[in-house]
């Protein structure tokens, strides 16, 4: 068999293999990058956030044509009717797309080879790689980087494995719009793709184990926005066992058991399964190796090392959180590390996240009660978006911003946005909760007027004045 030498192998061309083995070999190194699905990009490109935001963008159209009226226009909006075939070929054609350029400038950097098909480790410096035209090639390695992502976890519900029992990943590719969908499941890929399919038309049901929808979310948002998703039609239901699914020639029955242990039932023409993710490790031959795994994750250490020295893991492999800006992240900081340079492994408590819906969540650092669990008294800057001018212009003005801080020190401690647009403001909270800037030095910013951002200074001022006037008086 024919072999081959380099100097880093990394297996999986998602959001983090790809920038770790471009950054490797931006630096010189001899890299092959070995990606299983049809392009680099990973789950997130081709199964995950960027196709369920193509069908955001889509029905956050629609609603804006419903809502015409309001804005003081005339649309006849019983003209309008869902291409759904059209929908799916501008998905296609956007992953084609986003795929072609990222196998462009890969293919820029001279060092780095892409070999699309399945590597599986023969031993700790040994590697397996079968090409999708059939051929193998054993390659030999210095340090390889695991970046294999996840997939769908099905939980053992009797039923599960029937055609109309959709994963997160295929109901992307789904060619119709069912009449009603349960989603069992209640976190952020069931929010997001509720409201989707509710907006086009679905009866949406949501079953959710948990005592609410999105239980790592700031309870009082999740709260908020469990209550305009029931406002919109759809209905949620937490606490819930589900027991079974049964199906007949057109429908599917959910048997679920409700939180006085009475047994329900609910009728759909399609179930969306989302009860979370796991590693993607099965065909990786860890086995001939020491890296050590569990249903969390693999095991590494601060610099993302595995049990097996020289060979490191990165992204949702290693376990949440998962989410493609943070295996980037985990990615890029690695290849500092391995290229000897300064690298600033990114934590947990400073990671961000959007959940795409409309009104949106944005969520940077901690919540109030995970700041507390760290140890930190806190105190909470607050901004009810009713009253900001943005909001009322854009017509989305039911939300709210919290800013936790630490109390004694000031520093920011995470930034928590429910409103239309909280993704754009993000990217300050991120800033804010990455350098652990104290609120005063955002109350003494100057924001633009009118935009969103103008709630973080309005937050702070609000919490400082309130600070100085329960300050006891100084003494003459």
């Amino acid at each position: 068999m024919e072999t081959r030498k380099v100097e880093y192998l990394i297996i999986g061309g998602g959001p983090g293999g790809t920038p770790t083995a471009m950054a490797l070999a931006a630096a010189g190194k001899t890299v092959l990058l070995v990606e299983k699905g049809p392009g680099l990009g990973g789950t997130c490109l081709f199964e995950g956030c960027i196709p369920s935001k193509i069908f955001r963008e889509t029905t956050r159209r629609l609603r804006e044509i419903r809502e015409a009226a309001d804005f003081g226009l005339k649309v006849p909006t019983s003209a309008v009717t869902l291409d759904w075939p059209g929908v799916l070929e501008r998905k296609r054609a956007i992953l084609q797309r986003r795929a072609e350029t990222a196998l462009q400038n890969a293919a820029k950097l001279p060092t780095l080879d892409t070999e699309f098909g399945t590597c599986r480790l023969l031993s700790p410096r040994r590697a397996l790689l079968e090409k999708r035209d059939g051929t193998s090639r054993e390659i030999h390695f210095e340090k390889a980087v695991l970046a294999t992502g996840s997939v769908p976890f099905i939980p053992p519900i009797e039923g599960v494995d029937h055609p109309r029992v959709l994963d997160s990943e295929r109901i992307l590719s789904i060619d119709h719009i069912p009449e009603r969908l349960v989603i069992i499941g209640g976190g952020p890929i069931g929010i997001e793709l509720g409201q989707v399919f509710n907006t086009l038309g679905s009866r949406v049901s949501i079953l959710e184990a948990g005592p609410r929808i999105l239980g790592p979310v700031d309870e009082e948002l999740a709260m908020r926005l469990q209550e305009t998703m029931q406002h919109e039609g759809i209905e949620i239901h937490v606490r819930v066992k589900v027991q079974a699914i049964t199906h007949s020639s057109t429908t599917a029955v959910v048997a679920y058991r409700d939180p006085q242990g009475e047994n329900r039932q609910a009728t759909a023409d399609a179930v969306l399964l989302v009860t979370g993710r796991r590693l993607n490790v099965d065909e990786l031959g860890l086995e001939n190796t020491t890296v050590k795994h569990d249903r969390h994750g693999i095991v590494v250490d601060d610099t993302l090392q595995t049990t097996e020295p020289g060979i490191h893991a990165v992204g949702d492999v290693v376990g949440a959180p998962m989410f493609a800006h943070w295996a980037t992240a985990q990615g890029l900081a690695l290849a500092r590390h391995l290229l000897n340079q300064p690298a600033a492994f990114p934590t947990p408590d400073t990671n961000t996240a959007v959940i795409f819906r409309d009104p949106e969540i944005g969520i940077a650092g901690l919540t109030e009660q995970q700041a507390r669990e760290a140890g930190h008294e806190t105190a909470v800057a607050r901004y009810d978006f009713h009253i900001d001018a943005r909001a009322q212009i854009h017509g989305r003005d039911a939300g709210l911003l919290k800013i936790v801080y630490d109390k004694a020190s000031h520093k920011v401690l995470g930034v928590h946005a429910l409103i239309e647009g909280a993704g754009s403001i993000m990217g300050e909270a991120a800033l804010l909760v990455r350098t652990g800037l104290p609120i005063e030095a955002i109350a003494g910013a100057i924001h633009p007027h009118p935009t969103l951002t103008e709630s973080f200074v309005l937050a702070v001022r609000s919490a400082l004045a309130r600070t100085a006037q329960a300050a006891p008086a100084a003494k003459p």
